[in-house]
Order: structure tokens, then C-alpha cells, then sequence
């Protein structure tokens, strides 16, 4: 079996860009008055009755105009509510073979990594893009183990399969979709409605259910940062697959995934061996992609992918 060099793994210490800032609770909602037609009475005016009224603690009688204190309101049946629950559950992902063999063979390897990531996300930096530098390198491969990791390490994990070209997260690990995250962008299904979660793993799961045309276009919706403004609020880690984001449909989605869920740490996957021109090159290209997000690379071996 071979082995992921330490050695290539590149600790970068970029400036931490400011987090988002996660989505507030639900508001309360605003107190309702109901008023009436004005009804004075005995009193010389308004005024004078909600001056009596108030300091003698009473709500006023029916009829009248004014409103009642604000410690009358009665507070509502049902609090508002932040919990967040995907529709789908199973009892367990069915993991690929290739990533539980990387976690037995070489899980201390990836300990300053998920160091890193886990720094990150105390920092509030908790929107990690994963991309390959070549298509089949193991950037989902790395993703799924990282995810493991980090469930283990006691944090909730959500990973996304942001590979709009070839997403194969969740037949990699067992489920086939009808729908999927770009139905969520489109507007036709709820972001909950989309996700599955794994009980035992503690890992949630945003799909795609095929190839999206135009992929870009469909991230422009406001659906998208919707989705990342639910993901970081409700979960500790979320994981972005980006796939190979060298060219194409798929560099447009990359870069539209970078600006519009404010993915702020990042990591480049490349193969063990790549030290020629050609690869130097490219991961320059996809260095300054990810900008400041990038913490660092991690090299992978085919056998290992």
C-alpha cells in the first residue's frame, strides 16, 4: 500500500478572512395590539384615563383605544424554533473501500490536517472547499476520510457534493437520488428535503442526483447562499467536494461556490508525484483560485485514490 508523504503536506498560515456570521434565530413575532373604536368615558381625555389605567396596573376596558403594557402580552404557544433536521436518515453511510483503507494505513498522517481544520473552525472559518488538482487524484476520497475524522473528533459534519460536472458523493457512499442540491437551487424542494443523515457516522449528506447544466447560472440563485447561511449554522464542519476546478463548467462553479458560500478554508488534493512543469503550473492556477482560503496540499497516491 502506498503511503501519503507528510513531507507534501504544506502548512500555510494565510490572514483568516472575517467569518459570516451565522444565521440568527427565528424572530419572534412582533406583539399584536388589537384596537378599538375610542371610547373614553368619564375621562377628560386619553391621556388622562391611560395615566389611571397603568398606574393602577389594570388593562383597560373593552372599548377603549388604548394599548395595553407591554407585560400583558401573553407569550406564545409554540417558541420559535432554530433545530434543523434532514428528512432522510440511514443507520450508516456505506464507506468505499479506498477510504477505510486510508484510515487504517495512514490516518496519523492526516492528524496536521485535521488540526488545521479543526483551528479553522474555532476561528469561525468553517467552510472548507476540497478540489483536485487533476480529475481521479482523490479529492472526494480525501474528503470522505477528513469527514470521518472530524465526526470522531466530536464535531458535527455536513459534506456537499459541489462537483456539478461529475458529483458521485452519494453513490460513493451507497444512495441513489432523485433529487438533489440543484433542486434545492432551483427552488423546487427544501434544503432538508435534499439531505440524508448518517446516525452512526454523524455525517450529513447534501447530494447531487446528476450532471447540472449551466451550473453556474443555477448558483446564482439566492438559493445558494441560503443554503450556506443553514449549513454553517447548524453544523460545526461543512465540507465542499469541488471536484477538478481546472477549466470549464466547472471552474465557473468553483469560483461561484467560493463567492456565494463565503468558503473561507480550503485544500488542494494533487498527486504524490507531481513535480513537472505542467502540474507546478496548475497548482498555481487553482493556488490563486482558492486565495487566502488555501491552507495547504496534500499529496495522494493512485492505489490510494
Amino acid at each position: 500500500m502506498s503511503q501519503i508523504d507528510q513531507a507534501f503536506i504544506q502548512a500555510y498560515a494565510p490572514e483568516a478572512e472575517p467569518a459570516a456570521q451565522p444565521l440568527g434565530a427565528e424572530p419572534i413575532p412582533a406583539p399584536h395590539f388589537q384596537m378599538a373604536a375610542q371610547n373614553t368615558g368619564a375621562y377628560a381625555d386619553t391621556a388622562t384615563m391611560q395615566r389611571e389605567l397603568l398606574s393602577a396596573g389594570s388593562a383597560p376596558a373593552a372599548g377603549s383605544s388604548v394599548r395595553r403594557p407591554l407585560s400583558t402580552f401573553v407569550e406564545p404557544e409554540v417558541a420559535p424554533t432554530t433545530s434543523f433536521q434532514p428528512v432522510f436518515e440511514v443507520d450508516a453511510f456505506r464507506w468505499p473501500t479506498n477510504v477505510s483503507h486510508l484510515l487504517q494505513s495512514h490516518e496519523t498522517l492526516f492528524a496536521p490536517v485535521v488540526d488545521q481544520l479543526l483551528a479553522a473552525s474555532e476561528e469561525g472559518r468553517s467552510m472548507v472547499g476540497i478540489a483536485g488538482l487533476q480529475s481521479g487524484v482523490g479529492c472526494s476520497t480525501v474528503l470522505m476520510a477528513l469527514s470521518r475524522l472530524l465526526a470522531a473528533a466530536g464535531k458535527s459534519v455536513a459534506i456537499v457534493d459541489g462537483n456539478f460536472v461529475s458529483g458521485t458523493l452519494a453513490k460513493s457512499l451507497g444512495l441513489e437520488f432523485e433529487t438533489g442540491w440543484e433542486d434545492v437551487l432551483a427552488g423546487r424542494i427544501s434544503l432538508a428535503e435534499s439531505m440524508v443523515s448518517s446516525l452512526d457516522d454523524h455525517i450529513s449528506l447534501l447530494p447531487l442526483s446528476g450532471r447540472v447544466q449551466s451550473p453556474s447560472e443555477l448558483l446564482a440563485s439566492i438559493q445558494t447562499s441560503v443554503s450556506a447561511g443553514v449549513l454553517r449554522y447548524h453544523y460545526d464542519l461543512v465540507l465542499f467536494d469541488l471536484g477538478t476546478p481546472d477549466r470549464g463548467e466547472q471552474l465557473a462553479a468553483a469560483s461561484s461556490l467560493l463567492e456565494h458560500c463565503r468558503i473561507d478554508a480550503s485544500i488542494l488534493v494533487a498527486e504524490l508525484s507531481a513535480t513537472n512543469f505542467e502540474s507546478d503550473r496548475q497548482i498555481d492556477h487553482l493556488m490563486s483560485l482558492l486565495g487566502s482560503t488555501c491552507l495547504g496540499v496534500i499529496g495522494n497516491e493512485p492505489s490510494i485514490r
